[in-house]
């Protein structure tokens, strides 16, 4: 691995960093900080993006060299999972259930057990009846504030657009207006140990960056390389 130096290169492929740079000695079209290094490389390939920032944007992956058709151009994995649609489902699984399938701790719909819903299960006992929506997007708040210190770092460099949000007084389920009352508000009462604006910020983050895992019915959350 070649050291580089802070006049040699325009920073970290993926955070901008000029700290303790390095050429990658495989590809030799990436420099990184020692941190992300495993990001460009993370098995035996050199991804062939970079990450800009664009004012009003945020970050936006850009190609660092031709890429070749069926390349692999991004490896990921989630951030978190969750549903995010109008039937009801599993928390866990995210397969259809019924009205009397539920947890029989917290009462939030439940078929199976795993990893993940024991996040949410104590602390939303006191989940009020609402639609589905409303509470997917809370589970989802609850499963992105629960994430990892790596994860939230890389989490908190996706936009949330809440300017824009706050604006819109629409009667849809994830109009903001219906995420405040519905879904913040109701956390704050279930005694949730988060600021209301830590709660807000993922809820957009969410909304803005949440991609298919199996469409029509059931959503899953990234946080990747790609999210703008």
């Amino acid at each position: 691995m070649s050291l580089l130096t802070q006049d040699s290169i325009d920073g970290c492929f993926f955070c901008n960093s000029t700290t303790q740079l390095h050429l990658c000695d495989y590809c030799e079209n990436i420099q990184s900080c020692e941190r992300h290094l495993h990001i460009h490389r993370p098995s035996n390939t050199c991804l062939p993006f970079r990450i800009l920032f664009q004012e009003g944007v945020g970050r936006c992956v850009v190609a660092a060299r031709d890429i070749l058709a069926g390349e692999m151009v991004i490896q990921d994995k989630a951030a978190m999972i969750g549903p995010a649609c109008r039937e009801r489902v599993c928390l866990e699984c995210l397969a259809p259930i019924s009205e009397e399938t539920r947890c029989h701790i917290c009462g939030l719909p439940l078929c199976c057990e795993g990893p993940r819903h024991h996040l949410e299960c104590q602390i939303m006992k006191g989940w009020k009846v609402g639609s589905n929506l409303s509470l997917y997007l809370a589970v989802c708040i609850i499963r992105g504030l629960a994430a990892d210190g790596e994860t939230q770092e890389l989490v908190d460099g996706l936009m949330d657009h809440l300017d824009e949000r706050r604006l819109d007084d629409g009667e849809d389920d994830w109009d903001w207006k219906n995420v405040e009352c519905h879904v913040i508000d109701q956390l704050l009462e279930c005694g949730v140990d988060h600021s209301k604006l830590a709660m807000e910020r993922i809820a957009g983050i969410f909304l803005t960056n949440n991609c298919d895992l199996c469409p029509p019915q059931n959503f899953v959350n990234t946080n990747n390389v790609s999210c703008a």
